[in-house]
Formats: C-alpha cells, structure tokens, sequence
C-alpha cells in the first residue's frame, strides 16, 4: 500500500530524475480482483480532510469496476504527476497546471474534468486582510506581504503569476513575496495579520466557509481570475484504452445529485475532457515561462 510518507518519498526521488513515462501501464491485481492506486490533489485544507471528503467517489468507482484501491493525498500538487509518470499511481485527480506539466513531461491524458456547482470551471482569487488600501489589484498593493502557493498549483501559483507578468509586474520585486503555502496556510496566516495578501481558489473558499474554517468578514477577495477549467481526473501514458474509456463512462454518467453525495461540498460531477480544454493553462505556462514550447 502507498502510504502518505512512502508516497512523498517516491515523488521526491523521482524530481531529481528524468520524467519518462512508461512504455505500458500494466494494471495490478490483489485477490484475483483489478487493484486501483488512485490520488487526489488536496482540494481541501488539508489531505485527511480530502480523503475523508472524496474517500466515497473513488469507493463508488471501484466499485462500479469491481475492483479494489488504496487513495492517497500528498500535500503537493506536483507530487501526483511526479508519482504517476513513474508508475506509483493509475488515476490521478490533478489540478489544471499539474495535469499540463504531466503531459508535456510524460504523457499523462486527461479523461475527464471536475464539476463543482454543475460547472467544469472555476477562479483563482486573491484573499487579503479587510481594510487594505487597495482599490484596483495589483496597482495599490505594491510592496504588501503576499503568499502564493508551491510553482505546481493552478489558481495558487500559475494564474496570479502569470496575471502579474502580463501586467508588467515582476511579483519578486513588487511584493513582499513568498511561495510554498497551502491554501489552508495562507488562509491562517491572514487572519492571523502575518500576510497581506495570499492566493486561494474560489472552490476552497466556499468549502471553508461552509465548513466554518474560515471567518469571511477577516478575509476578503481582492481579484478574481477569468474562468479556468476545473481538475483533471488523469491516466498515465499507456494505460489499457477500454479501462480508461469505462472509467470515464462511469464518471460522466454520474448524475448530479448522486456525485453531490459522494463528493466534498460543491463538487457534483464530471466531464468528459480532452487535452484542448486546458490550452488557458498551457498559455500560462508559456508566460511564466515554465513551458517552454
């Protein structure tokens, strides 16, 4: 079984090699049954909180496959396609950026998109204290503290950054700038008055609040990003054609109201989704650039 330290210390050992992908992606058994490995990005504030919320939709789909899995959730986005470009994971939930890079490096296939509120798509925000003087974001925010998240997260990292070059703002020398925080971190830090500013996503917000983990009157959205599309559920590079096809049958076929019960607050459904949906999350890339083509 891949526990949550054997998996970080798979993930990191691969980061210092070359991501090739594997020439097949035989599938495992256990019991005589197919045996799934799937890994979901933390969506929530933390990766317990994550498998606790989404544990029962990856159950459904096992089920529905007759097979057996294991769910894990690293605390990096990145890790997931570091992991499955070396074959330690069948089905990834990645988000938007993770997935791109894990395509470009090792040719893992998106299959299908995440609902949240009946849409594939969400936003990446900017939270801060209440009362910053900022009437227009990024003008009147030069020299705040702000906290975005690890280089291998969508709304956290790739949006705001790439957003701030695009507006001619190099964000390590207009800001007070650190990276590396969770979205939970920088929630915390916020209301704790030790940042001014810190990147979130418009699902994570909502989710808090809901969960009564945040206090929206201590923090407040200074910029929202345009649509982007939501996470990609993923497969590796030569993965069995009919098992993919039938677990994104079995997603998209999902109806609403049964994934709302299924899945953390929000979420209530899938897609299904081809690597053009996320050509917004490429052209980020390509402006940070961390793709070079």
């Amino acid at each position: 079984m891949i526990t949550r330290r054997r998996f970080g210390a798979l993930a990191a050992s691969a980061l210092s090699a070359p991501l090739l992908a594997r020439a097949a992606h035989g599938q495992q058994t256990r019991d005589g049954k197919l045996h799934l490995r799937f890994a979901i990005a933390p969506v929530r504030p933390t990766p317990s909180i994550t498998i606790k919320e989404f544990d029962p939709v990856f159950r459904y789909l096992a089920g529905e496959l007759g097979a057996t899995y294991e769910l894990v959730s690293p605390e990096s986005w990145a890790a997931i396609s570091v992991a499955m470009a070396n074959g330690h994971v069948d089905l990834g939930w990645l988000g938007p950026w993770g997935y791109v890079l894990a395509n470009k490096r090792a040719g893992t296939e998106v299959i299908a998109t995440v609902k949240y509120r009946g849409k594939p798509s969400y936003h990446a925000i900017i939270e801060g204290r209440p009362g910053l003087p900022i009437k227009n974001f990024p003008e009147d925010a030069k020299g705040m503290k702000l906290s975005l998240s690890d280089q291998g997260n969508t709304s956290g990292w790739l949006i705001p950054y790439a957003f701030l070059v695009k507006q001619g703002i190099d964000p390590r020398t207009f800001f007070q700038l650190r990276e590396g925080a969770t979205f939970g971190n920088n929630v915390s830090m916020i209301q704790q008055g030790l940042i001014d500013l810190g990147s979130d996503m418009d699902r994570g917000r909502n989710g808090m609040i809901e969960a009564g983990e945040m206090d929206p009157s201590k923090v407040v959205v200074y910029w929202t990003s345009e649509a982007l599309p939501n996470d990609a559920i993923c497969v590796p590079k030569g993965f069995d054609p009919a098992l993919k096809a039938k677990i994104r049958d079995i997603l998209a076929s999902l109806p609403e109201d049964k994934a709302q019960t299924l899945m953390g607050s929000g979420y209530n459904g899938f897609v299904p989704a081809t690597h053009e949906d996320y050509a917004l999350i490429e052209d980020a890339g390509r402006v940070t650039g961390k793709l070079r083509s």
